[in-house]
């Protein structure tokens, strides 16, 4: 039996286990769950820490499940609730996780730490009585997509600092933060090719869809809704996505009353249930606001999930994203109107090739430069 070395892995990765739901976001664990992978091909059992509040209308007691190689733990935690609640809920899950790490992180150990908000506090405390080594995955400038407290926003940078290695979505990202050159390395997210078990949807349409976050400051499921009233009848654009969903339907509903194409709210989709609906579309839509100041360094992990499965992709034209390896792979457009994203879907309808045979070779490159990375 294979000897499998140990790395813990810092994260917020949600649980969908009916009566066990943990908050979640799932682009975060789609790439999380993709680094556990290519960590197990390189020898490594992976001990997968959360602090991922309970979803559940009720009280969840702290677990450790076995998968495989790995393990995955999750703190105490009380159900969803008033904000006030929440608060206290914030500060238990915090002291638990703090004394967690205490007892269980060992001096000068090496840790990855998907980097969120909420462990910055507790990890520039535990550098300091611990001198832990941690590879910082940082996937985005939190203060750069929503406003924060003056405190948030010093030790989000504070955090980065004391990182000692990084992995990062975009070399722009590496530029912006890592000002003392250490070892990084750059992916864009999940390098993987999806088997294809759906068919396309066989109504004679050509099937568009944008899957991610219903976030106002973001845009983007505003931007693919919008683009329905410039496309003939022919077309159908499906709208999945997590978060408050009220604003989308309102939208959705004001669009189908004046256009041809059909365009359709689907809800949230995750895991399989996701994968098997975008298997059945045609293109892939990456359509968020690119003034706002987080996709000056971010890298739409959504991209690579569409190409991945199958998918032709449309896509603002954005520095991060033309400076990706898959730049060749994608049709732009290069003005945030519903009219330039319904010339670029109409574009993409013309080339039934997704170009995800690329997929492969950075899948490969990855796992080299991850393992030289632990290895420094």
């Amino acid at each position: 039996m294979k000897n499998f070395k140990r790395i813990k892995y810092f994260t917020y990765h949600g649980c969908l286990e009916r009566g066990k739901r943990r908050d979640n976001s799932p682009a975060a664990d789609t790439k999380i769950d993709y680094i556990i992978s290519v960590l197990n091909r390189m020898g490594y059992g992976v001990d997968l820490i959360s602090r991922a509040s309970s979803a559940e209308p009720y009280f969840l007691h702290s677990s450790v499940k076995s998968v495989g190689e790995n393990s995955i733990r999750y703190f105490s935690s009380f159900g969803k609730m008033s904000s006030p609640l929440r608060i206290l809920n914030r500060l238990w899950m915090e002291l638990q996780f703090f004394f967690w790490c205490l007892t269980n992180i060992k001096r000068n150990e090496q840790i990855i730490v998907y980097h969120s908000l909420g462990y910055d506090s507790a990890f520039l405390k535990l550098c300091r009585l611990k001198s832990i080594r941690i590879i910082g995955e940082i996937e985005e400038i939190y203060q750069d997509v929503s406003k924060q407290t003056e405190t948030r926003c010093r030790n989000e940078y504070k955090f980065i600092d004391v990182c000692e290695k990084y992995i990062f979505p975009t070399q722009l990202l590496d530029q912006k933060v890592n000002k003392f050159h250490k070892p990084s390395l750059v992916v864009h997210g999940v390098y993987a090719i999806e088997s294809i078990i759906e068919k396309k949807f066989s109504d004679g349409k050509i099937h568009v869809v944008y899957g991610g976050t219903l976030d106002p400051n973001k845009g983007g499921a505003f931007a693919a809704a919008a683009a329905a009233e410039f496309l003939p009848a022919n077309y159908h654009v499906h709208i999945c996505g997590f978060g408050d969903p009220a604003k989308i339907k309102t939208i959705v509903d004001e669009i189908q009353t004046k256009s041809k194409a059909k365009v359709t709210f689907e809800g949230e989709l995750k895991g399989n249930d996701y994968k098997h609906f975008i298997q059945k579309c045609n293109i892939g839509l990456s359509t968020q606001d690119p003034s706002a100041a987080f996709n000056s360094t971010s890298f739409p992990s959504k991209i690579l999930v569409y190409l991945a499965n199958g998918l032709k992709v449309v896509s603002i034209r954005i520095p991060a994203i033309e400076q990706s390896a898959v730049v060749d792979r994608l049709v732009f457009y290069d003005k945030q109107t519903p009219e330039k994203i319904a010339e670029a879907i109409l574009s993409a309808s013309k080339d039934n090739t997704c170009g995800n045979e690329i997929l492969k070779k950075l899948d490969n490159k990855f796992s080299e430069e991850l393992s030289n990375l632990l290895d420094q």
